[in-house]
């Protein structure tokens, strides 16, 4: 548009100049417009090109005040290193943090050979990949009061490859574990796999009736004919992988199992390895384009985390209430403000950052406190004295026969 613009241009100088100038005066009037429409088209498309660039982020760190945790009372470690949500929520706060959390060995279980959920695989969301299938939730309860949502995944067309599938940035030499609890309806063999760009890395096959599968994988027979699979894989490269539930080759249309909780699990040490690669895995996985991606990362974990303990509600006895979960609460609550803001917001600096990190963590150490105060309560011990001692009442004024009960005569009409 903007060529068929000049070349109008010099076709009208042109005309109306033919005669009153030499052709040579004509010719080089006529050079220099072209050059100068040529120079003007050529600015136009860069300006459109840097107008379609996409915004770069400038990667930045946030170094925080110290972050202290405080001390926790030797009457709740047993219960607090028992409860798993609370360590993964824990597991996550101390090694995804962008700067060192101190004081928290007494709040982290050293259980060996461990695993904890470094991320939760939904099933229903825009980046999963359903190949020849559907997945939908499906009503039926679990045992245990569990809470997961169960979803029924269907096989609905007769081509060979059925599966759903999830891609995301694996860090190199983790050993990451995919684990899925899976009960068959009426199709009885599953399979996990690993892939790189459609190259099988790692595959297990899983007979759901039989206790037969590969040496790769590993099946853990549960009650009502559950099955916990899991599938071990350790990238030799950081790139971006893809990890299926994928039916077998002899699948039937219809066909259809149900599942929940598919998770990505990591030995604990490894998750400030895991930490060191946020940018990767935020590029991957959110398509967030933060300036703060280590804090951003940290932040959606933390949040995460915080739904699943307060979804499981399985907290121990002594501060079952609605006092702590109401500051579990208040700190999910926080940590979602401050997210939000390191996303959307391009003015949030620094100092602000901290001022939020402050109230997180006077939250955090104000829950901790709290639960102190209720494991070192002596109220009971207290309970347990007074019904233990002597009434000095009944000892000093014993109670007569004559004023029992059943000594007293009514009272005639």
């Amino acid at each position: 548009m903007v060529f068929s613009f000049i070349f109008y241009k010099i076709m009208k100088i042109f005309s109306f100049t033919f005669a009153k100038t030499t052709l040579k005066s004509l010719f080089l009037k006529g050079i220099k417009i072209y050059a100068i429409g040529f120079v003007l088209l050529i600015s136009c498309d860069n300006s459109t090109e840097k107008e379609q660039l996409p915004k770069e982020y400038q990667v930045k760190t946030v170094n925080f005040e110290e972050f202290r945790v405080t001390d926790i009372s030797p009457k709740s470690t047993h219960d607090l290193q028992n409860w798993q949500s609370f360590q993964s929520l824990i597991q996550v706060i101390v090694s995804m943090a962008p700067t060192k959390i101190k004081n928290t060995e007494n709040l982290v279980s050293t259980t060996p050979d461990s695993l904890r959920i470094y991320q939760r695989l939904y099933p229903k969301n825009t980046n999963v990949i359903l190949k020849n299938a559907f997945v939908e939730r499906d009503w039926r309860s679990l045992e245990n009061n569990t809470i997961d949502t169960i979803y029924r995944f269907e096989k609905d067309s007769e081509s060979e490859f059925s599966f759903v599938q999830w891609d995301m940035f694996l860090v190199k030499n983790v050993p990451y574990t995919l684990s899925v609890f899976v009960k068959g309806i009426n199709q009885s063999e599953i399979a996990l796999l690993f892939l790189d760009e459609q190259k099988e890395l790692q595959k297990s096959n899983f007979e759901l009736n039989t206790e037969t599968h590969n040496k790769a994988g590993r099946k853990l027979n549960l009650s009502d004919d559950w099955k916990e699979l899991q599938l071990q894989f350790t990238p030799e490269q950081g790139a971006t992988y893809s990890i299926q539930i994928l039916f077998n080759e002899d699948a039937k249309k219809g066909e259809n199992i149900i599942f929940y909780r598919p998770t990505l699990q990591v030995p604990p040490e490894y998750f400030s390895k895991i930490h060191q690669f946020s940018d990767k895995i935020l590029n991957q996985q959110t398509n967030v384009k933060s300036s703060y991606f280590s804090l951003y990362l940290w932040l959606t974990q933390l949040d995460e985390e915080l739904n699943q303990l307060l979804a499981e509600d399985k907290f121990p006895e002594p501060i079952n209430s609605l006092a702590i979960k109401s500051r579990f609460r208040l700190f999910q609550t926080q940590i979602k403000e401050l997210a939000d803001n390191v996303k959307n917001n391009s003015d949030f600096e620094e100092t602000a950052i901290n001022q939020h990190i402050d109230k997180i963590k006077n939250t955090f150490n104000g829950l901790i406190t709290r639960i102190n105060s209720i494991y070192e309560s002596d109220l009971d011990d207290q309970m347990k004295y007074i019904h233990s001692q002597i009434d000095t009442m009944q000892s000093l004024f014993p109670m007569k026969d004559s004023l029992r009960f059943e000594h007293f005569t009514p009272i005639k009409e």
